[in-house]
């Protein structure tokens, strides 16, 4: 019998045109201690996702550093962890209700066990800092690091 219905397991006809936008991946997190292996996870499978396995490890300890920030000294119940790639851009936000910005990113000197997370983002990745409210205005700020892809031959 035939059917004018067509079914969606099909490959499309045509193959999709790129979109020109960035990819943008959102995860909204309770502010709980688990708040920092959950958005680094979710980091590691979009990055998977989209074949960029090679950046996994800096991106996930840069992402884990500014999730436990956020747990640590922010204010409110909730984060947003937003991953925006626009090749070979990779851009990781975590957004937190506390208008209070980030301290200088530097290691300490001697053996001082807190005060090294932006310290070593600001070391790993190629470029970070803070943004504004997010655009939804549920967050008083954010706090981001960015990687470039290396290109692939």
């Amino acid at each position: 019998m035939e059917s004018d219905y067509e079914s969606d397991d099909r490959p499309p006809r045509r193959p999709p045109v790129p979109s020109k936008d960035p990819y943008v991946y959102t995860l909204q997190s309770n502010r709980h201690a688990t708040s920092a292996k959950v958005c680094r996870d979710f980091v590691a499978v979009v990055l998977g996702s989209v074949g960029q396995e090679d950046l996994v490890e800096v991106a996930t300890l840069c992402t884990s550093e500014l999730a436990t920030n956020a747990f640590l000294h922010a204010e409110g119940d909730s984060l947003t962890l937003r991953v925006v790639i626009e090749p070979p851009r990779f851009r990781v936000l975590v957004y937190d209700a506390s208008a209070q910005l980030p301290g200088a990113a530097r290691l300490p000197a001697g053996d001082r066990l807190r005060g090294r997370g932006l310290g070593l983002v600001a070391a790993l990745a190629d470029a970070w800092g803070t943004a504004d409210a997010d655009p939804a205005g549920m967050y008083a700020k954010a706090v981001w690091f960015e990687l470039r892809a290396e290109p692939k031959s």
